[in-house]
């Protein structure tokens, strides 16, 4: 089963340029299994034929490989901490720049764009949103929106994030949920960006990369925490989720003292980057 699965991720990067080889094998043979299941094809050889076969289907291909996890304010006590210890560092900066590596359909997104504007700064911020999925970055631009079902709980996690004010405040009623202000959007960048084969566009302030690097390999990984660490301007943070570490990677990044999900990098910044126009 691991030469198929090979079999399948040489052919995607061979023929467009995706590059799944160093994604960790099991999490990745499910979504293939899944999606041999959705396209009702009986192997992965069928799989891999179809997905050769059919060159427009890429973006939809690419879609179901990767795993979209993302909510509003998810993991809360890490946007606390992020509100609480890095926000009064960034605060002294003319400008900021973010970039959240990995952002799936931009919830995250438009919670951190939240706390920004209401400690001041998200006026002197640019956010760089960047995903593999052009699909779900398509979904992103048009607009995050909390179904009413949810309000109660993403308020309740707003809350707990630090935010300040009403929730409500940075809504628009949308038919049966709720709309972000769309002014939020207006310091937000959607970026196509791989992690596994790109390099660095930006000279970032603070990177978010949450729950995305546990379906990496240890060579991927490390590659990708090296890309982190040329992406940080000198005093940058790295945040990560509560299932990622950077500490057995190599002795790139340290934890930020009285932190538990936020890192800085031990090794000097490169030179100065131009920032994506």
């Amino acid at each position: 089963m691991e030469n198929e699965v090979a079999e399948i991720t040489r052919a995607v990067f061979e023929r467009f340029g995706y590059d799944f080889r160093g994604y960790r094998h099991r999490p990745l043979e499910g979504r293939i299994r899944y999606l041999c299941t959705k396209l009702r094809l009986a192997d992965f050889a069928e799989l891999r034929d179809w997905i050769l076969g059919n060159p427009d289907r890429i973006d939809f291909v690419i879609e179901n490989l990767t795993i979209s996890v993302s909510d509003y304010f998810r993991e809360p006590e890490t946007f606390a901490e992020v509100k609480t210890r890095i926000f009064s560092l960034l605060s002294s900066f003319s400008s900021i720049t973010i970039w959240h590596a990995g952002c799936a359909g931009g919830q995250e997104v438009f919670s951190l764009a939240v706390l920004l504007k209401e400690a001041g700064l998200y006026s002197r911020a640019r956010i760089f949103a960047s995903d593999i999925s052009g699909a779900r970055l398509n979904a992103a631009r048009g607009g995050a929106k909390i179904p009413l079902n949810q309000f109660e709980t993403v308020e309740r996690r707003y809350r707990e994030s630090g935010g300040a004010g009403l929730l409500t405040s940075h809504l628009r009623m949308s038919g049966d949920g709720f709309r972000f202000d769309p002014a939020l959007m207006d310091n937000v960048t959607f970026v196509e960006h791989n992690l596994a084969t790109d390099g660095v566009f930006c000279e970032a302030n603070l990177i978010f990369c949450r729950n995305v690097l546990i379906y990496f390999g240890d060579d991927l990984q490390l590659q990708v925490f090296n890309l982190f660490q040329d992406s940080l301007a000198r005093g940058g943070f790295l945040c990560l989720g509560s299932r990622e570490t950077p500490i057995g990677a190599g002795p790139g990044f340290v934890k930020e003292q009285g932190c538990n999900r936020i890192y800085r990098p031990l090794r000097p910044p490169r030179g100065p980057i131009l920032a994506m126009a």
